[in-house]
């Protein structure tokens, strides 16, 4: 009796599944979004991964911004009589500062010396156009860059012909700082510093035009009419100093 009772009422673990409730059965069933909608939702997060990138490339180019205005800015202009070595001590610093790779460097070495003009070459870094490189003469003023940690340096390379004097002026107006080159080579100091000269006339211009610093390079004391000659550098010295003094400038002997 107790097996047919077990068989007849089966326990509460085996109970029937209960029965869906007449109003879930009669609920229409969720729609299936559309095309249209699902376009929709794709261009709304196309658009905000595009605004993010936006914004993270803002914020990029604002700290490189930022970098950029944080360094001071120097303009240079090399001034001095024809001939003196501007181009090419320009040239050099540029050189130095890696702003000019070695194959450029070559190619203008080859470039020279099929014109005959082999110590020409570091001048073609800032006479780049056709007639200056045949002439040896800088026309037009001459603008590159390098830059240190702390400073972004703009070089003008002003002409040093007597013809091209407005030009040079338009250099010398832009320069924080004017660099005066000077030959050291017999006959050519002379010939710069005599009244008429562009070495007298470029200092008077530079200081008319409010460049207040000016740095004095002595060039070519490797000339073999110098051969690194003191009393060459004395004597240019002795006549210099007087004369930029009398131009207006603080001399100091650095």
């Amino acid at each position: 009796d107790d097996w047919a009772r077990d068989d007849a009422e089966p326990s509460d673990r085996h109970a029937a599944p209960a029965e869906e409730s007449p109003e879930a059965a009669d609920a229409p069933a969720a729609p299936a979004p559309s095309a249209e909608g699902v376009n929709d939702i794709q261009s709304s997060l196309q658009s905000l991964e595009l605004k993010t990138n936006a914004a993270a490339h803002e914020d990029v180019q604002m700290v490189a911004d930022e970098e950029e205005e944080a360094k001071r800015h120097i303009n240079l202009v090399f001034i001095g009589h024809v001939d003196a070595g501007k181009s090419t001590a320009g040239g050099q610093i540029l050189f130095l500062s890696g702003q000019v790779d070695d194959r450029t460097i070559q190619k203008y070495e080859k470039e020279a010396k099929d014109k005959s003009r082999e110590s020409w070459y570091m001048a073609y870094i800032m006479d780049t156009n056709e007639e200056e490189r045949l002439k040896g003469k800088t026309v037009e003023v001459g603008r590159a860059h390098f830059e240190t940690e702390n400073t972004r340096f703009t070089i003008l390379d002003a002409p040093g012909h007597k013809s091209y004097v407005p030009n040079m002026i338009s250099g010398a107006s832009q320069a924080d700082i004017g660099v005066l080159v000077i030959s050291a080579r017999k006959g050519e100091f002379e010939t710069g510093y005599e009244r008429g000269g562009q070495t007298r006339e470029h200092v008077l211009l530079a200081k008319t035009l409010g460049v207040a610093k000016l740095v004095v390079v002595i060039n070519k004391m490797d000339e073999p009419t110098v051969q690194w000659s003191k009393e060459r550098y004395d004597e240019i010295e002795g006549k210099m100093i007087p004369f930029l003094r009398s131009s207006g400038y603080n001399v100091k002997k650095g």
